[in-house]
Order: C-alpha cells, then structure tokens, then sequence
C-alpha cells in the first residue's frame, strides 16, 4: 500500500506541492510520498525524522533548515539549496542531486556532510 500525505493537526505543517511556502515550519515524524514540489521554500525550517520518499524537489530551498535523521529516498533534489542547513543522522538513497536543466547544481555550500550519507546517488 502506498504511503500518503500525512500532514500534522497544526499550522506549521509541510504542504507538498510546487512553490509551497514551508519556511520556518516544524515538522516530524511524517512521510511524504509521490509528492510534486518542485520549488518549494523550506528556509529556517526544522525537520525531524521526516521522510521524501519518490518526490520532486526540484529547486527546492532548504537554506538554513535543521534536518535530523531527515531520509530522501529516490527524489529528485536537481537544483535544490542545503546551504547552511544544518544536517544530522541524514540519508540520500538513490537521489538525483546532479545538474538541473540549466547546468546549476544541488548546493550544499559549507553545509557540514558528516552525518550525512549519500547512496546510489547520481552527482554526488
């Protein structure tokens, strides 16, 4: 059975769709799967034990997000901002983290990758 959208009863809910505004949102515990949400605006956001799982995010904006034990899972992250996110305990498996259409790159700036594992992804 498919996972679906499982959004929180509270205001600072993630919304999944393309161009969202979910700065500064608080999430955790959630699961988000066939999502389209190219472009969407996570900055300041903090996420914990969330997961992507076959979503587009492409250009998405997690500048300066905390995201702890946060998994992407088969999701296209071409074009997407990690700078200053601040990463713990985080998983990419099987991501496209390459070039977008117009040769920009998923930027993750000095973002500190320690924790950070990166598995059968293409551009990483």
């Amino acid at each position: 059975m498919p996972v679906v959208p499982r959004l929180m009863a509270m205001a600072s809910s993630i919304k999944m769709r393309n161009s969202a505004d979910n700065m500064d949102v608080v999430a955790q515990d959630q699961s988000f799967a066939d999502c389209i949400a190219e472009g969407s605006h996570f900055e300041g956001a903090t996420l914990t034990r969330v997961t992507f799982t076959d979503c587009d995010l492409y250009w998405a904006s997690f500048f300066m997000a905390e995201l702890t034990d946060v998994t992407f899972e088969r999701c296209d992250l071409r074009g997407s901002d990690f700078k200053e996110a601040k990463m713990r305990n985080c998983r990419f498996l099987s991501c496209d983290v390459g070039d977008d259409a117009l040769g920009g790159k998923t930027e993750f700036g000095e973002t500190d990758l320690s924790t950070v594992q990166f598995t059968n992804c293409r551009g990483r």
